[in-house]
């Protein structure tokens, strides 16, 4: 960074900064700016700028996050502008990239705006159809803003993996789920057919429970 501008960048001015690279190795020549910023004590909210070409939404996802998700985690930048630079349905896209963005931030702890759900990747332990269990769960708490849970498939590596949900669904049986309040067990062996309405008395005992209609 030219040190004239780095000179104007500390005059007091309420300034925005937007860094984008177009560098085929983008993220470490923005981590290299940061650091020189970091050096020169300039304090200025840092919007990451993220274009991608690639052919497919996946593919796309994939790109923002890892060229702006990495950052993040490092405590570098304030916010998002993604941009796609090979389609011309705007309005599909805006869409598409708010959700992304929203869910970049969420992910890095930068901006909270949704429920999360930590979900074991489910193997041959798995105690419940896990996919059909995280819908149903998903469906009657995709309101709680901010709420972390967990659904895990067994009662062995779930309790670990969910360390810092506020509550968890875990497989302790065929049949059978085990409901934790943070690391803590609060109701054991419920039949799966009740499990999904004692979590939601568990959120709701805890205070943590917002009915939709409020």
């Amino acid at each position: 960074m030219p040190e004239e501008l780095l000179l104007q960048l500390n005059n007091g001015k309420p300034v925005v900064l937007c860094l984008h690279s177009s560098n085929q190795h983008a993220m470490p020549e923005i981590r290299r700016t940061f650091m020189t910023l970091i050096q020169q004590n300039v304090q200025l909210p840092v919007i990451l700028r993220c274009l991608a070409a690639e052919q497919t939404n996946d593919e796309h996802l994939i790109h923002y996050a890892t060229e702006t998700g990495a950052l993040l985690l490092d405590g570098f930048g304030d916010g998002l502008w993604l941009e796609k630079t090979n389609t011309a349905d705007d309005t599909v896209d805006r869409t598409l990239l708010n959700n992304v963005a929203f869910g970049i931030l969420q992910a890095t702890r930068t901006r909270i705006s949704k429920t999360e759900y930590i979900s074991c990747p489910s193997c041959g332990r798995t105690l419940f159809d896990l996919q059909e269990t995280t819908a149903r769960i998903r469906a009657v708490t995709n309101h709680l803003k901010g709420v972390k849970i967990a659904i895990m498939g067994c009662i062995v590596n779930g309790p670990g993996e969910m360390a810092d949900a506020d509550f968890g669904y875990v497989g302790s049986g065929v049949g059978k789920i085990t409901l934790y309040k943070g690391k803590e067990v609060v109701k054991r062996g419920l039949n799966s057919d009740v499990a999904v309405d004692e979590l939601i008395n568990l959120i709701r005992e805890n205070g943590m429970w917002v009915d939709t209609n409020n």
